[in-house]
């Protein structure tokens, strides 16, 4: 029987040996990279401007990466969508993307009309691009987003089945010369007036309605009636507000006591061709009473015990109306009883004889 144990112990050991003593499968990294993410260029309509971006397999395994140009577009609350323009697409004024003529230095292959390329582990490939402003574009900024897109496994013979494990992307900036029109406002800036309770929602929308883009850094605060800063809340940090687009922000503050207070906002931005580095600024105020949640409670509380009691009255009182006015209805009809009883007795007539007729 010992031995049995000490060989059982034996082999446990020995398995637990083997286990940790064996190499652990190795896993396999996707990861793609860029050499670079933004250009920026300042051309005149009619002219062209060109760049470089590096692609690069940084993982250990070979990938198939798409190479595409796509259009950006904001809706109202400054969210991002980007659209890939269709050949029916023939636009050139607002479809920036079409500008765009891309060179890869290496063997492409196609996905319907989208080329890829095969990167080997380690592989880097530059991807050469060259655009041209048409005539008659507007003045301004404008979007181009070159995106490389992995694929997931093998490319299909068509589009329809295509999987895609991520991308990234490189922004090419154009700022199309002529009239630069600068202009951004902040409505609304939405704050309740009355809040019950310690938390103050807010929300704001950030509006860019010049025709170039804008960076911009803004933060709430909550201020007593001396102006001190009771709280502070960065919402943008250095954020694009894209030309003729908006953004939208929301969040709360939450120190606030019993009183009347100031929600303010407060934006900073530099100002297009200053060299003094002074940033222009958005300022908007709001009025804010805090009634805490305990003090509402007892004022309903108060207010509703009030009501009760001054109903719990009136109906007392209507009660004791409308006794008197039983009693009193009553009381008529007893003496009018009293003097019927009395016209059939009268003690005077007791002497009198009785009359006999004639």
């Amino acid at each position: 029987m010992l031995r049995w144990r000490r060989g059982s112990v034996a082999l446990v050991a020995l398995a637990l040996i083997t286990t940790f003593a064996l190499p652990l499968p190795a896993v396999a990294v996707r990861t793609l990279g860029l050499s670079t993410g933004k250009f920026e260029f300042t051309v005149a309509a009619g002219q062209k401007g060109s760049g470089e971006v590096v692609v690069m397999n940084s993982g250990d395994e070979p990938l198939q990466v798409l190479i595409y140009a796509a259009n950006q577009k904001i809706d109202a609350k400054g969210q991002a969508e980007y659209v890939v323009p269709s050949p029916e697409d023939t636009n050139a004024i607002t479809n920036a993307a079409s500008w765009l003529r891309l060179t890869i230095d290496a063997e492409q292959k196609a996905l319907g009309n989208t080329p890829y390329i095969d990167l080997k582990p380690g592989q880097r490939v530059p991807v050469h691009f060259e655009f041209e402003v048409p005539d008659g574009v507007p003045p301004g900024d404008h979007q181009i987003m070159l995106f490389f897109q992995m694929m997931a496994g093998e490319a299909p013979k068509d589009s329809s089945g295509t999987a895609v494990s991520g991308r990234l992307g490189s922004r090419i900036r154009v700022r199309v010369k002529g009239d630069i029109v600068e202009r951004l406002e902040v409505r609304p800036f939405a704050v309740r007036n009355f809040i019950i309770g310690d938390t103050i929602p807010y929300t704001l929308l950030i509006r860019n309605d010049g025709n170039i883009d804008k960076t911009v850094n803004g933060r709430v605060m909550l201020l007593d009636g001396s102006e001190n800063e009771l709280e502070s809340s960065a919402v943008a940090t250095e954020t694009t507000i894209f030309a003729g687009s908006n953004v939208e922000l929301s969040g709360s503050l939450g120190k606030g006591r019993i009183g009347r207070y100031t929600a303010r906002f407060e934006m900073k931005y530099p100002k297009e061709g200053s060299d003094s580095g002074v940033a222009e600024r958005i300022v908007k105020d709001r009025t804010v009473i805090i009634i805490p949640m305990w003090l509402a409670v007892g004022l309903i509380l108060v207010v509703g015990g009030a009501a009760l009691w001054a109903s719990w009255r009136m109906s007392v009182k209507a009660a004791e109306r409308r006794i008197r006015r039983e009693r009193a209805a009553k009381r008529p009809t007893a003496m009018n009883r009293r003097a019927t009883d009395e016209s059939y007795y009268n003690p005077d007539d007791e002497d009198r004889p009785a009359s006999l007729p004639e």
